[in-house]
């Protein structure tokens, strides 16, 4: 389970979060979406007191 990851066709996006659809958008907004919540997932990591590690990409 990835904490945030996306699937995408047909011209759109489903951001997941936590194994969770949260948003479909249109396939301009991918990635500013998936960056925008990557910020929200690090700023409640930090209000959590949670360390970051190394990032890690994987594409399956």
């Amino acid at each position: 389970e990835a904490d945030l990851g996306v699937a995408s066709g047909n011209g759109k996006g489903q951001i997941f979060v936590k194994g969770e659809v949260i948003k479909t958008v249109p396939e301009s907004k991918i990635v500013e979406t998936l960056i925008d919540e990557a910020m929200k997932i690090a700023e409640q990591m930090e209000k959590d007191g949670i360390a970051s590690g190394e990032p890690q990409v994987s594409v399956s």
